[in-house]
């Protein structure tokens, strides 16, 4: 029998790898697309469009509202007043080498 441990370990580390070359390869279409001055692609295996996101900068009032909101709510974890649910979790860390 396989090791279920083991196998999580290495899923863990393939995925880790996959997203960073997923990513390197999504900043080379990205910059193809860009070079070529297209915003939609077709290819044989799907469609790819470049899609504007937005990353939104508040005033001060709205920082300062954010932080009151935190503290609000760590006062009513505190007092009680703010409930939780407790489910398990798996956290794995790696050895290191």
């Amino acid at each position: 029998m396989k090791n279920i441990y083991e196998d999580y370990a290495v899923l863990e580390s393939q995925i880790k790898a996959l997203i960073a070359k997923k990513d390197e390869l999504k900043e080379h279409i990205i910059n193809d697309m860009i070079e070529r001055n297209e915003s939609k692609a077709e290819t044989s295996v799907g469609s790819f469009t470049i899609a504007k996101l937005k990353t939104w900068t508040y005033s001060k009032k709205v920082a300062e509202l954010e932080e009151e909101y935190k503290a609000q709510k760590a006062k009513e974890e505190q007092t009680g007043d703010a409930t939780f649910v407790e489910k398990p979790s798996l956290r794995y860390t790696k050895i290191k080498l």
